[in-house]
């Protein structure tokens, strides 16, 4: 159900997704929704977002011999699965419920500390790569920020040219 609630919170927002289309994804029984997440949607999507968070810090970990930019590299890339996977619906569910944090206030609260966790991961594995640790702090602002920017490109023009672009140039902003 979990997994469910993160695939769609990142096809259509945190008010375009429901127990009832959560239900319908991941195929579990209805009362079963209601009694694992008794806090109702704020429960549930709070527990997609700790998914969703771990998954992109362990893709973070740096990895023995890396530059700075196959670091980039790495998760351009993993970015790019999500993309064509999903024939461009899905981008990402971290964002899509900060866009609601008006209406949510705690969700997107949470939504934030992902962003400076993903932030501080990433700042931490271009360091491990080499990366000095000034560019490599401003280096993770601007690369998490021009991902999250691209996801919406590419998804509003159904390419992937745009993250191959913004790909390549990342990659030449770490590496020199």
């Amino acid at each position: 159900m979990v997994k469910a609630a993160a695939s769609l919170l990142s096809e259509r927002g945190l008010a375009g997704t429901s127990f009832s289309e959560v239900i319908e994804r991941s195929g579990a029984p209805r009362g079963s929704i209601y009694h694992h997440f008794p806090d109702g949607k704020e429960g549930l999507t709070e527990e997609a977002i700790a998914l969703v968070r771990d998954r992109v810090l362990t893709l973070l970990r740096h990895r023995e011999g890396e530059t700075p930019g196959q670091v980039v590299h790495r998760f351009i890339e993993a970015w790019r699965g999500v993309l064509v996977k999903s024939d461009f619906q899905a981008g990402c569910a971290i964002a899509a419920v900060a866009h609601e944090r008006l209406g949510h206030p705690a969700l997107g609260d949470r939504a934030a500390a992902v962003f400076v966790a993903w932030e501080r991961a990433l700042e931490q594995a271009l360091r491990s790569a080499g990366m000095p640790g000034e560019k490599a702090h401003s280096a993770a602002a601007l690369i998490l920020a021009a991902l999250e920017g691209v996801l919406i490109v590419c998804r509003a023009r159904r390419e992937i040219a745009p993250l191959d672009a913004v790909g390549a140039s990342l990659a030449a902003f770490v590496n020199a």
